[in-house]
């Protein structure tokens, strides 16, 4: 299998698509002649599962068809909470009188066996499997067979500038925890994360888990920038590295996806054992510049030991931290920012807006297939008793999880084949 780079100027490499995966066979049906979005009136038969995917993988980012549907709760850019993408699918099967969206009243969430075999995690929360290798699921099996990619590297990174800072995605950062005072140790089995999709926190396993890594260093680096909020140094050694933050007393690297370009000595692969026997080779740092929690403790290391933009005392922000760097760049004011730009001739099999990041899928019975409807009387895994968690995929790194229902994930439906 050739596995080929899609790059989109100023973006970086964002997908990357097996030259000899199955072909796209669109769906006949055509949107109704009233529909807000004529542009989204195709689907992509996946004919490994049996289903048909909604082309348009991000619809409910048209403020058109959100005005259509009548859901509220919905981000501008598309993201919603699980019980919010609930009420989306509905609205797609009620739509234009109940004969449903493109004519079809059988769009559902993709769907996830609470047991994968082929998953390199096994024995979760009622013994639910996860992380890396899942094909068993809807999303794992478009994944890894209709889009061709693979653990750790994903759908690869989509990265926008948001002035002055460069190269910001939508994945996930790790943090120290929510404050300085009580650090995660490295070998917690999960820590604290942020993104700048939303600006929320999370709280994410270690385990196999790739995420990005912005650095913070507390105080000036030398003489600070005149300027107020965020200021780009342009004199001493951290001139054209960094950038400070007037307003909290911080310094940030210039580039929020360092580590893509900049591996400090952490080179090489890692082998991971799982416990159900899967054995993985990885990159210690992805092409994404994304790795794992415990690499970034190594990766720190070395960013101090070269002096980085003259400072040798980096460390991983905390979730406030990275809070307040969020608020300066104004992104709860516009969260579309951050959405991955002109996917329509790029995306692979046709699809156009497929976002790499997370996406809400849901329970079906263990004995079903990808055709087989959401498990209605399924609550939620409470791994803690309170704070359901319902399944998600991460297009970023092909990690399958569970997440707590209130996070603001991407929705792609499909419908079964008949």
């Amino acid at each position: 299998m050739t596995l080929v780079w899609v790059v989109l100027a100023g973006c970086g490499p964002v997908m990357r698509v097996a030259e000899d995966a199955p072909p796209v066979v669109p769906d006949a049906v055509h949107a109704a002649p009233d529909s807000p979005d004529p542009g989204a009136a195709t689907t992509v038969y996946d004919a490994a599962q049996h289903v048909y995917w909604l082309a348009n993988a991000n619809l409910a980012a048209d403020p058109a068809m959100r005005a259509a549907l009548g859901v509220s709760g919905i981000n501008d850019d598309g993201s919603m909470s699980y019980a919010t993408a609930l009420e989306w699918i509905a609205a797609l099967n009620a739509y234009d009188g109940g004969a449903g969206y493109l004519g079809h009243d059988d769009w559902q969430l993709p769907t996830n066996p609470p047991e994968d075999t082929t998953c390199a995690i096994a024995g979760g929360v009622s013994g639910n499997s996860f992380g890396p290798g899942c094909t068993g699921s809807a999303l794992g099996g478009l994944f890894s067979t209709m889009f061709g990619a693979a653990y750790p590297e994903g759908l690869g990174l989509s990265t926008v500038s948001i002035v002055p800072l460069t190269g910001v995605p939508q994945g996930l950062f790790w943090t120290a925890g929510t404050s300085r005072a009580d650090p995660t140790p490295w070998d917690s089995t999960n820590a604290f994360t942020f993104t700048f999709t939303s600006g929320g926190r999370g709280r994410n396993t270690t385990r196999a888990n790739y995420f990005h890594v912005l650095p913070v260093f507390r105080g000036a680096i030398g003489a600070a920038p005149a300027g107020s909020g965020l200021v780009l140094y342009d004199a001493g050694p951290a001139a054209g590295l960094a950038i400070y933050d007037a307003t909290n007393g911080l310094t940030w690297p210039l580039e929020a996806t360092l580590a893509a370009d900049q591996h400090f000595g952490v080179d090489g692969t890692d082998l991971l054992h799982f416990q159900t026997g899967t054995d993985l080779t990885v990159p210690l740092v992805a092409a994404t510049g994304a790795m794992r929690f415990e690499t970034s403790r190594d990766w720190l290391a070395g960013m101090n030991a070269a002096s980085y933009a003259g400072a040798s005392t980096w460390e991983l922000p905390t979730v406030s931290e990275l809070r307040g760097l969020y608020d300066q760049l104004g992104l709860a004011e516009a969260p579309q920012r951050l959405l991955t730009p002109r996917l329509a001739a790029t995306a692979p099999h046709g699809f156009r807006d497929f976002q790499p990041f997370f996406y809400w899928a849901c329970q079906r019975d263990q004995d079903g297939d990808a055709r087989s409807p959401c498990n209605g009387e399924f609550p939620g895994l409470a791994p803690n008793g309170v704070d359901h968690m319902q399944w998600a995929f991460n297009f970023q790194s092909g990690f399958q999880g569970t997440d707590e229902e209130g996070k603001e994930f991407f929705v792609v439906p499909c419908y079964p084949e008949p």
